[in-house]
C-alpha cells in the first residue's frame, strides 16, 4: 500500500549516512521526476541484491558517486506513470521490469528506458523483479563473452546462486550439455535430469569424476579449489570468471575475467529473459516474498549474510 505523504514525497528505505544493514530506515524523499531518457515508474516490486549491501556501507561510492541519503535497489518492476516525452517505446499504464541505476527500495523509481522492457500479463511483478541484474549477467556471458566461441560441454561453478541458475536455464534452453558443481545441501532443490554430471565443492573428491569442458563458468564467490576445476578444462578449452581470476593459474589466453569486460546489452537482455520466462523456460526461483519494511528487509539481509539462498528475496510494494 502506499504512502498519504503528499504528491511530491514518497516512501523509501535507505541510510542517512555509510553504515550497515542496522542503519537502514525509513525515509521520505522527493518523488522522481521525468528527465531525458528516463520513465518513472511506480514500483510494484524489487529485489534484494548482495551489490546493495556496498551501496548501504559506502563502498561503492569509491566507484560511483553516491548521494546521501543513499537508497539501494537496482532490480524492480512496476507501472509508468511518467516519462521523457521523446520516448516513443513506451507508454504511460505499460507494466515493465527494468535496472535501475540505484533506488529501487522507493515507491516511485527513474529507470533508463533502455534498461527496460515491457511485461506480458502472465508474469508477475514478483517474478519480473528477480530478472535484472543476475539475469542479465548470464545473457551477457552467454551471448556476449561467448558470441563467437564455438562450444558444448559447460561446467558452471555456483550453480545455485541467482547468475548460475540463469545460466544453466539459457545453456539448457540452448541444447549444451551442462554440469554444475554446488553446495551438497541444495541437491533436493535441483532436477538432476537437468544436467550431465552433478558435483559438490563441499565434497572436493566428487570433483575428480568430472571430465573435461569446452567452457567452465565460475560464479561462485570463493575459489580455493580452483587448480581442481582448472585440472578438467580442456586444452582448447576456456574458463570464465565473474569472480576474478587471481586463483586460476593457467595460460592468461584461456582465462576472461568478466567484470573487465563491457557487454551491457541491457534492454536485449531483458527482452529475451521475459519471452523464456512467459514461455515456461526459465523459472525465477524466490527465496520469499517480503513487505515493504524496514525490518524485513535488514532480516533478509542478515540471511543473506550467513547463507545464500537459492532464489531472490523479492519485496513487494
Amino acid at each position: 500500500m502506499f504512502s498519504t505523504r503528499g504528491d511530491y514525497i514518497m516512501k523509501a528505505i535507505g541510510v542517512n549516512q555509510f553504515g550497515n544493514i542496522s542503519d537502514l530506515t525509513e525515509l521520505d524523499v522527493p518523488k522522481p521526476e521525468p528527465s531525458s531518457g528516463r520513465l518513472i515508474v511506480q514500483t510494484k516490486a524489487f529485489a534484494l541484491n548482495p551489490y546493495d549491501l556496498g551501496i548501504i556501507d559506502g563502498t561503492q561510492a569509491k566507484y560511483r558517486p553516491i548521494s546521501l541519503p543513499a537508497i539501494p535497489g537496482s532490480d524492480i518492476a512496476g507501472i509508468i506513470v511518467d516519462k521523457d516525452p521523446s520516448i516513443t517505446e513506451f507508454n504511460l499504464g505499460d507494466s515493465i521490469v527494468g535496472l535501475a541505476n540505484l533506488k529501487g527500495y522507493s515507491e516511485y523509481v527513474s529507470v533508463p528506458y533502455r534498461r527496460a522492457t515491457k511485461l506480458p500479463a502472465e508474469i508477475s511483478y514478483r517474478t519480473a523483479a528477480g530478472l535484472p541484474n543476475a539475469g542479465i549477467t548470464a545473457y551477457d556471458i552467454v551471448f556476449g563473452a561467448l558470441k563467437n566461441v564455438s562450444f558444448s560441454k559447460v561446467l558452471i561453478i555456483g550453480a545455485s546462486g541467482a547468475v548460475g541458475t540463469n545460466l544453466y536455464q539459457i545453456l539448457n534452453s540452448l541444447n549444451k550439455q551442462v554440469s554444475v558443481a554446488i553446495n551438497s545441501k541444495y541437491t533436493e532443490q535441483f532436477d538432476t535430469a537437468d544436467f550431465n554430471q552433478v558435483v559438490f565443492y563441499d565434497a572436493p573428491k566428487t570433483i575428480e569424476q568430472l571430465g573435461l569442458y569446452d567452457i567452465i563458468i565460475n560464479v561462485a564467490p570463493q575459489n580455493e579449489l580452483a587448480d581442481l576445476y582448472l585440472a578438467h578444462l580442456a586444452p582448447s578449452g576456456l574458463l570464465i570468471s565473474t569472480t576474478g581470476i587471481d586463483n586460476f593459474k593457467t595460460d592468461p589466453s584461456r582465462l576472461v575475467d568478466f567484470y573487465n569486460t563491457d557487454y551491457k546489452m541491457n534492454q536485449a537482455a531483458l527482452e529475451y529473459l521475459v519471452k523464456k520466462v512467459a514461455s515456461q523456460e526459465i523459472t525465477v526461483p524466490i527465496a520469499e516474498i517480503l513487505n515493504f519494511d524496514v525490518a524485513e528487509i535488514q532480516k533478509a539481509f542478515h540471511a543473506l549474510q550467513t547463507h545464500h539462498p537459492r532464489g531472490k528475496y523479492i519485496v513487494e510494494v
